[in-house]
C-alpha cells in the first residue's frame, strides 16, 4: 500500500519523544513493505528562527529540524514540508506531492495535523489519529473548535476507552477504534542495570487549558503533579522530572523541588539520542498523567511509556483505565493514589530484574510495530 503519514516533528525545542513516535510509525510501515511518505505543515505564525522570533520559511529552524530528521532516517525523497497550505514546500515539490497523493491508499493524519487540500483532496482514505483523547472530543463537541473530523473516513484513538461506555466523553458522532504506540524494538536495547537510582518522567506543567463538561473539570498535568508532589519523600525514592514550563509557572514548580524531585528542563533531552539515553539511564518510569485523561477514564496509553518498556525499564503509570484491557502486574504497573504509587515503587524495587525483563516482554507482546501497525491498517479500512 502507499501510505502517507502527516504529523508535526519540527517544533523547537525538539519534542524528541514525539519525533520518535512518528518515526516508529513511518519506518515500521516501511519495514512491513508499504510505500511510505511523510508530510508536515507549517503555518506562517509557526515559522521560527534560531532566536525564537518569527522567520521566513526559507530561513526557519523548522526546515532545518525537518531536514535533519528526514536525512537521519533516509526519508529525504519521501517527505514534504508544506508552508501555508502550499505556498511553498521543502523536500518534495507541490506537483510531486499531489501526484503521490492521488495514488495513495491511506493518510494517517496525527491529530488532524494535515489540513491542506494538496493532501486531503486526493488521498483515497483519510484516517484521523487522535493523540490527545478527551481534549480532541471536548474541543470539538463542547467548545465548538473544528477538529476537521468531517474530512476523514476513519477514526483511531490512543485512548482505549474513547467512544465506549467506560468513558463519559462525547464520541462526536463517529466510531473510534483504538491502538497502542508502536515501537521498533531493535532501536531500544534493553538495559538491566540495578545501580540506576532515579525513577524518571518527562512532562509539561500545563500544556492545555482546563475544560468543563457536564459539571466536571478536566485539567492539566499540573493538577496531578501537585497531588503526587510528596511521593519521593513518602516512598524514600529518588525521582527526576524533565519539565517543560513557562517562567511564570516556576514558583508553582517549587512544590516539587521542596518534596525531593530533581527538576530539569527540556534542553536536557532536545535531541533524539539524548532522549533515548535519558530513558535508558533511568531505573524506571513514574508516569503521571494529565488530570483530563484520569478524570475521563480515557484509557490513554503514553508513547513515552512504550519507549521505557522497550528499553526494559519498568513503568509505574497513573491509572487512566488502561489496566482494564492490559496486564498491569509485572513490568507495567498502575496506581490511582499515593499509597498505591508507594506500593508500586516498593514492588518494582523488591524484584527489579524480574520487572525489567517483564517490561521488555510487555513491549514485545503489545507494542512491537509488527503487531500494532497491521491492526491500525485493519481498523482504518474497516
Amino acid at each position: 500500500m502507499r501510505i502517507i503519514v502527516g504529523a508535526v516533528i519540527s517544533r523547537s525545542p525538539m519534542v524528541a519523544g514525539s519525533v520518535w513516535n512518528r518515526i516508529h510509525r513511518l519506518i515500521g510501515l516501511q519495514r512491513l513493505g508499504h510505500e511510505v511518505y511523510f508530510v508536515e505543515e507549517v503555518t506562517e505564525d509557526r515559522c521560527f528562527g534560531a532566536d525564537g522570533g518569527r522567520a521566513a520559511f526559507e530561513h526557519c529552524v523548522n526546515q532545518k529540524l525537518f531536514r535533519a530528521a528526514m536525512e537521519r532516517f533516509g526519508l529525504v525523497d519521501r517527505s514534504c514540508q508544506i508552508y501555508n497550505r502550499g505556498e511553498a514546500t521543502a523536500g518534495l515539490s507541490r506537483q510531486s506531492l499531489v501526484s503521490i497523493c492521488k495514488d495513495a491508499d491511506l493518510l494517517f493524519n496525527m491529530s488532524g495535523h494535515v489540513a491542506s487540500d494538496l493532501v486531503l483532496a486526493h488521498v483515497k482514505r483519510r484516517v484521523y489519529v487522535d493523540e490527545d483523547p478527551v481534549y480532541t472530543q471536548l474541543w470539538h463537541a463542547e467548545y465548538g473548535v473544528d477538529q476537521n473530523l468531517a474530512a476523514h473516513d476513519a477514526f483511531l484513538s490512543v485512548g482505549l476507552h474513547i467512544g465506549t461506555p467506560e468513558c463519559c466523553i462525547p464520541d462526536c458522532g463517529v466510531t473510534w477504534r483504538h491502538f497502542l504506540p508502536a515501537v521498533i524494538l531493535d532501536w531500544w536495547a534493553p538495559s538491566f542495570d540495578a545501580s540506576r537510582q532515579y525513577f524518571t518522567t518527562i512532562a509539561t506543567w500545563s500544556q492545555f487549558g482546563d475544560l468543563a463538561y457536564l459539571g466536571d473539570w478536566y485539567r492539566s498535568k499540573a493538577h496531578e503533579l501537585r497531588r503526587f508532589a510528596d511521593l519521593p519523600l513518602r516512598a524514600a525514592q529518588k525521582v527526576s522530572i524533565v519539565l517543560q514550563r513557562e517562567s511564570r509557572e516556576e514558583a508553582e514548580v517549587d512544590v516539587l523541588r521542596k518534596n525531593g524531585w530533581m527538576v530539569s528542563g527540556p534542553d536536557d533531552i532536545d535531541d533524539l539520542d539524548r532522549y533515548r539515553d535519558f530513558i535508558q539511564g533511568s531505573r524506571a518510569e513514574l508516569g503521571i498523567a494529565k488530570h483530563a485523561y484520569v478524570q475521563a477514564r480515557s484509557g490513554w496509553f503514553s508513547d513515552r511509556s512504550a519507549h521505557y518498556l522497550a528499553s526494559g525499564k519498568p513503568v509505574l503509570a497513573q491509572s487512566t483505565g488502561l489496566e482494564d484491557t492490559l496486564p498491569s502486574d509485572r513490568g507495567f504497573l498502575t496506581f490511582t493514589d499515593c499509597d498505591q504509587a508507594v506500593a508500586g515503587i516498593e514492588a518494582i524495587n523488591s524484584d527489579y530484574q524480574m520487572h525489567c525483563r517483564a517490561a521488555r516482554e510487555f513491549a514485545e507482546e503489545f507494542l512491537d510495530y509488527r503487531r500494532v501497525l497491521p491492526r491500525m491498517i485493519e481498523h482504518s479500512l474497516a
